[in-house]
């Protein structure tokens, strides 16, 4: 009885003990379902928070940044469109008005200048002149290369041609004109280009900035200064008066020159440009 009862109990004790393990098993288990499911609520609330406050972050941020881009020198180029650069003329100081005006005045003299300089351009290419005294040119222009003068024994330039012709031939206006000098001795004409010494000289002036000039002429000069000369009139005689261009060395001849107008003056031009 008593074994029976001894074995009876411990049977009876190991079945309490397995029934309450079972139920701590599943009390566990359905607790640790629980201790998860708070632990992640719990980190899903801390991302939650952690998220609200960096938004929040980035919200004064983005506030605060219009304002400092105001604040802030901005040391970039800008670059801004031409119509609005222009000024009122209302606006404008008076100083620029003025300035403005001279200009365009400027600009309208020398549109004049340049439409007269075309003008008078046209007008040279198209104005022809004739031999003054028929011969052969012996000497010819150059401006730029030196030619070798017998007389002065020297080189220089030679800024005309010269036309082998005897003494006491008839010279002949080269084109229709006014003569404007008649030039008896060595003296220097204000505002031309020409060398002394070619003796008596007679210039006539054919307009359009065109002169003609003969030196090395005879004492018997036919016309005088403000005489107005037709093509082919006789003005003169080839003579021997020139000290640059002596007559006995080189051989008589007349010295021709053709001028001009530049400006304010008068330069030496190739007669042979305008010989027709």
């Amino acid at each position: 009885m008593y074994k029976m009862g001894l074995f009876g109990q411990n049977y009876f004790t190991g079945g309490v003990v397995m029934g309450f393990k079972d139920n701590l098993k599943r009390i566990f288990q359905r607790e640790a379902f629980y201790v998860v499911l708070f632990v992640c609520l719990c980190l899903v609330a801390v991302a939650a928070v952690y998220v609200s406050r960096n938004n929040s972050q980035i919200g004064k941020d983005l506030a605060k940044a219009p304002q400092e881009r105001i604040t802030q020198p901005n040391n970039e180029p800008t670059l801004v469109e031409e119509d609005n650069l222009e000024t009122p003329v209302s606006q404008l100081p008076k100083s620029n008005l003025q300035n403005n005006d001279k200009g365009k005045q400027t600009d309208k003299e020398q549109a004049k200048q340049d439409k007269s300089t075309s003008k008078s351009s046209n007008s040279t290419a198209a104005f022809k002149m004739i031999m003054p005294v028929d011969g052969e040119v012996t000497k010819t222009f150059d401006k730029e290369n030196l030619q070798y003068s017998a007389t002065l024994q020297q080189w220089e330039t030679h800024e005309g041609i010269d036309i082998a012709a005897d003494v006491g031939t008839e010279v002949k206006a080269a084109a229709d004109g006014k003569v404007v000098d008649v030039i008896t001795d060595d003296r220097i004409i204000e505002g031309l280009n020409l060398k002394t010494g070619y003796g008596i000289t007679v210039i006539i002036d054919h307009g359009n900035g065109i002169q003609s000039v003969y030196g090395n002429l005879a004492q018997d000069v036919k016309v005088k200064k403000g005489d107005k000369v037709k093509k082919g009139d006789v003005i003169g005689f080839v003579g021997d008066t020139s000290i640059r261009e002596s007559s006995s060395i080189e051989g008589s001849h007349l010295h021709f020159a053709v001028l001009k107008k530049e400006g304010k003056e008068y330069v030496t031009v190739n007669p042979l440009d305008f010989i027709k």
